[in-house]
């Protein structure tokens, strides 16, 4: 949402997109920034509930496509569904809305390459799954060493995780930033 309001100037209609209106995470992702834009830029404005169909490109393609005939005032889309930017920036570029609507979202690198070189994705976002995978496993390690798993708790290589037991959740903050400086990198690395 930071990034979405730094290329709005923080006021102005945008939408967000989810894979499902139940997929779980998402609308989680979605909840969470929606409530940060009312708290922290108060000028932007949610024009619609969210849309469906972020995990399929020509799905969310058509979605930008009427959205933007909806909304003529539209200055952002922002995507949860590693297919959604890719599916709104295309109808954006096509539409030739490059600089007057900012999209950003989960996206993989190797499929955002020329998106985001054109700054129709102005920046994306993803956790690299190798980290994900290291934290599962280290997580293990440190339960098999009888290690308890509190808040605060260090996951090597990781750092520090929040913890929710009631709720099973272990967190740690290692968000890629998908750009211009990073993309190369990141395609290089397999992502």
């Amino acid at each position: 949402m930071e990034r979405l309001a730094k290329d709005m100037g923080g006021e102005g209609d945008y939408v967000v997109y989810v894979g499902t209106l139940t997929t779980p995470l998402h609308n989680k992702w979605a909840n969470a920034a929606i409530a940060y834009q009312q708290k922290n830029f108060p000028k932007m404005k949610l024009v619609a509930d969210r849309f469906p169909g972020a995990d399929e490109i020509d799905t969310s393609q058509r979605t930008t496509l009427d959205v933007i005939k909806a909304y003529p005032n539209l200055r952002g889309i922002l995507g949860f569904g590693s297919n959604g930017p890719i599916g709104a920036g295309n109808a954006v570029r096509q539409q030739r809305l490059g600089k007057k609507i900012a999209v950003v979202g989960t996206v993989l690198p190797s499929q955002a390459k020329s998106l985001i070189a054109d700054d129709t994705i102005r920046e994306g976002f993803l956790w690299n799954p190798t980290d994900a995978g290291y934290a599962m496993v280290a997580v293990a390690k440190l339960v098999l060493d009888g290690k308890p798993i509190t808040d605060g708790v260090d996951v090597p290589g990781l750092g520090k995780a929040a913890v929710e037991v009631a709720g099973k959740q272990i967190k740690v903050d290692k968000i890629m930033r998908i750009n211009k400086e990073t993309i190369d990198g990141l395609i290089a690395g397999g992502l």
